[in-house]
Parts: structure tokens; C-alpha cells; sequence
């Protein structure tokens, strides 16, 4: 029997993962049955069971996918963009493409809506966002420190709040666009955030602020310090 090529293999766990994202975008993690993914693949029940023991396996490899997919294409869009207030505004407008991506595809906000909704109940799935939550930290915090380099952030910013406070801020225009439905407008919501860069931006020349107390660093998903 001849030896099946690692990349067939690659292509054939995709295939799964891209059908297996769409069930659960369409049906939910709960009501989607591995079954539905078989269907969805066209592949047997006994090609998905040689790569994916559970639905749970699956949901972190969608996430792990999703989020390579994106951090790949957000990588080409900035790569060309040389003033940093540009590469910002590239970075933000990508956020915005995935609001507006058809709720079938990989990357589409509704994925994660259903996930968020989920994470209380599901390990898995709380796994899944905070890898998301991790690579998104990480790629903010090379831009701020870019911005810090080339003098438009204060030196005395602390770039991982902020970072993490920025994922927060990006988080909260998906929400909204979501409450906000057919009336929601992208202008409108960009303004808001563009806004928020802005005000960073302007930092640059204010003097430190009185410090808040220190904490140590978390890692996302780690307990935070309670104060006494």
C-alpha cells in the first residue's frame, strides 16, 4: 500500500477542520454532531476518527487554523505598510474585514460569538479562545513596542495593559456589532477606534502619569491578584 504523503495528510485534516468550522458556525458547538462533520466533509466517519477523536479535538484545531489563517493575512497586509500610525490603521481595518466576513467562513465573528457564549461550560472551548486571545496579545504588543522604538509611544507605557486593554477594546466593537445588527455601520465603529489609537498616539508628549501598583504580569487566562 503505498505511504500517504504528509502533505495529503495536511490537506485532509484542512478539509476536516474547514467542514467541521462550518457545522459548528451553522449549528452551534453544542447541537453539532461529528456525524454532521462527516457529512459536511465527504470524507468517512473513519478518515475524521484517524485524525480527530472528539468534537473537542476539533474545536481547538478550527481555532488553531482561524487564527493561523489570520495572523498570516493580517503579516502580508502590514508588510508593505511602513509609517506606524498606517501600520495601526491596516491592523484595525483587518479586524473589521472579519466582521463583515460571511458567517459560513473561517474567521467569521459569529464563530466566536457562539464561543464566548459557550466558554463558561466548555474547557475546550475556553481553551480555544484564549489561544486566540494569546497570538492577538502578542502581535499588539510587537506593533506598540514598534511604536515605543520609533518614539510615537512614551517609554514609560506599559505596553502589556495596553495591549491587553486594546484586545479588549477590539472585542467590544465585535459585541456591539452584533447587538447592533442591520443597523450596524462599520464608518461608525472605525471612527471609534481610530479615535482610541489617536489618543494613544498623542501620549507620546505627556508627562508619566502617577503610577498605578504594580502587578505582576498574567498569563491571559491566569487568576488575577486580588488586592488587598
Amino acid at each position: 500500500m503505498p505511504r500517504v504523503s504528509a502533505q495529503h495528510e495536511h490537506e485532509v485534516r484542512e478539509r476536516i477542520v474547514n467542514a467541521a468550522t462550518r457545522v459548528f458556525s451553522e449549528r452551534g458547538f453544542h447541537r453539532a454532531t461529528m456525524q454532521d462533520i462527516v457529512r459536511a466533509s465527504g470524507l468517512s466517519v473513519g478518515a475524521i476518527y484517524t485524525y480527530f477523536k472528539s468534537k473537542d479535538e476539533l474545536i481547538l484545531a478550527g481555532c488553531d487554523l482561524i487564527t493561523d489563517q489570520e495572523m498570516s493575512e493580517l503579516g502580508r497586509r502590514l508588510t508593505p505598510v511602513e509609517g506606524f500610525r498606517d501600520r495601526l490603521r491596516v491592523a484595525a481595518g483587518f479586524m473589521f474585514d472579519q466582521i463583515e466576513t460571511e458567517p459560513w467562513r473561517l474567521g467569521s465573528t459569529r464563530l466566536l460569538a457562539l464561543a464566548w457564549a459557550e466558554a463558561d461550560t466548555s474547557p475546550a472551548i475556553r481553551e480555544m479562545l484564549l489561544r486566540r486571545r494569546r497570538q492577538i496579545h502578542g502581535v499588539t504588543v510587537q506593533l506598540l513596542q514598534e511604536g515605543m522604538a520609533r518614539g510615537e509611544f512614551p517609554a514609560w507605557l506599559d505596553i502589556d495593559a495596553v495591549a491587553g486593554g486594546i484586545g479588549a477594546l477590539l472585542d467590544g466593537v465585535i459585541l456591539q456589532s452584533i447587538e447592533e445588527g442591520a443597523g450596524y455601520r462599520r464608518s461608525v465603529a472605525e471612527r471609534r477606534v481610530l479615535s482610541m489609537i489617536e489618543l494613544m498616539l498623542a501620549a507620546a508628549s505627556a508627562a508619566p502619569p502617577e503610577r498605578l501598583e504594580a502587578v505582576r504580569p498574567q498569563p491571559y487566562g491566569a487568576a488575577e491578584p486580588v488586592a488587598s
